[in-house]
């Protein structure tokens, strides 16, 4: 009985310690905080489309959950994980970044990727123990530093997981140690990234999380840049307990819209909509759009239409298009980018960069990264007819 009684004190103060809050919260997001709205031109009236790969060399049996940004020289830089299979321990992050896109080019050259984070590296900068890693998300702040939030697994599967941050101020040349981001002060598991960040105009950037333990359920994290140290906390959204991932779209003001992936039996893209700059939530509406539980991405456009990518179908992740609000719910095709029987084409993440030029990056296959990139003339020039 002593044995097992200093077993569960040991365990207690473990638990202690794992979970105990750093310094790095705050009171975010400011007070009165309106969303930043992106207001580059279109750009130029010629349709572009353009389509490339990001590829291991030699290949990796597992690549998964690309997220995309620019970076301040004016080049792209994508982050994605990649191993043996999912959540297991020789997966690492990886990271690419293009040469100078010019519109009219047939195709974007990626440099050879590098991993940046496995759960060696991460365990020796946050002083803990980590099973494995997966999700991230990469992104710049308005001094132009390049960070990257991902996920780290202590015991099991995601339900385990915590999120951490690095940065790099050269583009991804080199990169900080890691810091995990303290959400709350107890049992600090089970918060996971996906979907892109927004800007407020108060400097502070919104980020979409989700949580997978005990149920599944959308949440917000604020962040603050402090030269190489995210100030952080965590709101959470309306969504009972089958929706996650969501993608959150600034409409201007206070107000922004959110789509998020269903888990349900319903399967169905659901929307949530906020007026107060993200502290509440409307209770979630599904749209017309199928959601064969997997992510999805979406941006607004010039013209305050919504594009969004997503896989169109209720059972499967065979086929991954591009879809555009017509207003009054309403939606039209604009391409089917790949559809295969019996393949997977998942994970879209969408970035529209200084020059108006939209960027999309999304699972080929579960072997390759797709990078394709497109301008708002190519998406106006798309088939016409609404989503039934």
């Amino acid at each position: 009985m002593a044995d097992l009684t200093r077993r569960g004190m040991l365990a207690s103060a473990g638990a202690a310690v794992w979970c105990w809050p750093r310094p790095d919260r705050g009171p975010l997001p400011s007070p009165g905080s309106r969303f930043r709205l992106d207001e580059t031109p279109p750009g130029d009236e010629r349709p572009f489309f353009a389509s490339s790969f990001i590829d291991h060399e030699p290949a990796l049996p597992y690549v998964h959950c690309p997220s995309i940004c620019e970076i301040p020289d004016g080049r792209m830089a994508c982050a994605w994980y990649a191993g043996s299979r999912e959540t297991d321990r020789d997966v690492a992050v990886w990271f690419s970044e293009t040469a100078s896109l010019a519109e009219g080019a047939a195709a974007v050259r990626w440099a050879l990727p590098r991993s940046i984070v496995d759960r060696s590296t991460a365990m020796a900068s946050l002083a803990r123990y980590v099973d494995k890693v997966g999700n991230s998300v990469l992104f710049t702040d308005d001094s132009g530093r390049l960070w990257l939030i991902y996920v780290t697994i202590a015991v099991g599967g995601w339900s385990g997981s915590s999120l951490n941050a690095c940065s790099s101020g050269d583009g991804g040349a080199s990169w900080t140690g890691s810091r995990r981001l303290t959400l709350s002060p107890f049992f600090n598991i089970s918060e996971l990234v996906r979907a892109a960040p927004f800007a407020l105009d108060s400097g502070e950037i919104g980020l979409p999380i989700y949580h997978e333990c005990l149920g599944k359920f959308p949440e917000m994290l604020w962040l603050k840049p402090e030269g190489d140290v995210l100030v952080a906390t965590k709101s959470r959204m309306a969504g009972g307990r089958s929706l996650l991932q969501p993608a959150v779209v600034p409409l201007g003001g206070r107000e922004a819209v959110a789509f998020l992936r269903d888990h349900s039996a319903a399967r169905r893209l659901v929307e949530q909509r906020t007026m107060d700059g993200g502290a509440t939530w409307s209770p979630p509406v599904a749209t017309p759009l199928p959601n064969p539980d997997a992510s999805v991405a979406a941006l607004r456009l010039s013209d305050g239409s919504l594009l969004v990518a997503f896989n169109n179908s209720p059972a499967h992740r065979e086929s991954l298009g591009l879809v555009v609000s017509t207003g009054a719910s309403g939606w039209r095709p604009v391409a089917v980018l790949d559809n295969e029987a019996g393949q997977k084409f998942a994970y879209p993440y969408l970035h529209r960069d200084r020059r108006g030029l939209v960027h999309l990056v999304y699972t080929w296959k579960m072997q390759r990264i797709r990078h394709v990139v497109m301008n708002e003339a190519w998406i106006r020039a798309q088939a016409p007819e609404p989503v039934a």
